[in-house]
């Protein structure tokens, strides 16, 4: 009986990381399989197509395909044939294997059902385990704010008076000349955070006790532009747990980028001017990811 399997959409997927679970697991990986038959066809045609009833439905199409286009002679097959089908894998098919042997062994840590008492629990735990948690979602802060000003700078600068093609600087109002000012300090913001390998995104499971997971996502993986793919709803995050928070620690969400020097008082100061912006109807997430949370490198990010 086949094995059931789960269908699951990676949204975000490390690849490397997934091929060295499965080298290790399965003692190296291949991403086809080959089958083959060799037999010499003196039977007639509708013989060969009961012997490869045992292949899967969804391939026995193909393979009846292939022997009616041999050659035959008065309805009799007269030459040896070699049939062959490449069962290929995608990386999406290679990883939800991976994940139900990874569950069938029982190496993966469910974090959605833990409580306070539970999760108190697996702090002194080995921080390798791979855990699983779902949730909604949310970018980081800085990304957050400087992704949006990113967005509608070109509206901004529409908005200004022009003469001949060229802002007027001498009619500028105040806030217009503050807005304009701006705009070499995000486009220096927004190239820091592209520079770096990692950035930050924040899981909020909001179950019967409410519990974060900072995830460490490669740009490699997933570039800044496109991370807005994973704000699709529920989620659910596989990986490699690096920390768990205790009470008296937490995460600087704007860590990856040079305003993680900045002193807390600036930083509270700036995104209660941007939250306060009457023109813009966004709210950017807490400065800092407290107890309970959790950090994760993520293998898979998925539906």
């Amino acid at each position: 009986m086949a094995e059931n399997i789960g269908l699951l959409y990676p949204i975000y997927l490390d690849i490397s990381m997934m091929v060295s679970f499965v080298a290790t697991i399965e003692g190296g990986y291949s991403l086809e399989n080959v089958w083959k038959q060799s037999k010499d066809l003196s039977g007639d045609l509708s013989s060969e197509v009961e012997g490869e009833a045992g292949l899967p439905d969804i391939l026995s199409t193909f393979v009846k395909a292939s022997l009616k286009g041999s050659g035959s002679v008065e309805g009799k097959l007269a030459r040896s044939e070699e049939s062959q089908i490449v069962l290929r894998h995608t990386e999406a098919s290679l990883f939800m294997r991976l994940r139900h042997e990874l569950r069938r062994q029982g190496r993966i840590v469910s974090l959605d059902e833990c409580e306070q008492e539970q999760w108190d629990l697996i702090q002194p735990s080995r921080p390798s385990d791979l855990v699983e948690i779902s949730g909604e979602v949310h970018r980081s802060p800085i990304n957050e704010m400087t992704q949006i000003i990113k967005r509608i700078m070109p509206f901004i600068l529409q908005s200004l008076p022009q003469k001949e093609g060229i802002i007027d600087i001498d009619k500028l109002t105040s806030e217009q000349k503050k807005s304009l000012e701006m705009i070499p300090i995000v486009q220096a913001l927004c190239a820091d955070l592209e520079s770096s390998p990692i950035t930050d995104m924040l899981l909020k499971h909001e179950g019967k006790w409410k519990k974060s997971a900072v995830l460490d996502l490669s740009t490699k993986v997933l570039p800044l532009e496109e991370q807005e793919l994973l704000r699709c709803g529920r989620v659910v995050v596989l990986g490699k747990a690096t920390r768990v928070l205790t009470r008296n620690e937490n995460i600087n969400l704007y860590r990856r980028s040079i305003l993680g020097y900045a002193t807390q008082d600036l930083l509270i100061q700036m995104s209660s001017g941007f939250n306060g912006l009457q023109e813009m109807n966004a709210q950017l997430e807490p400065l800092k990811v407290e107890y309970p949370a959790i950090e994760i490198i993520p293998m898979a990010i998925y539906v």
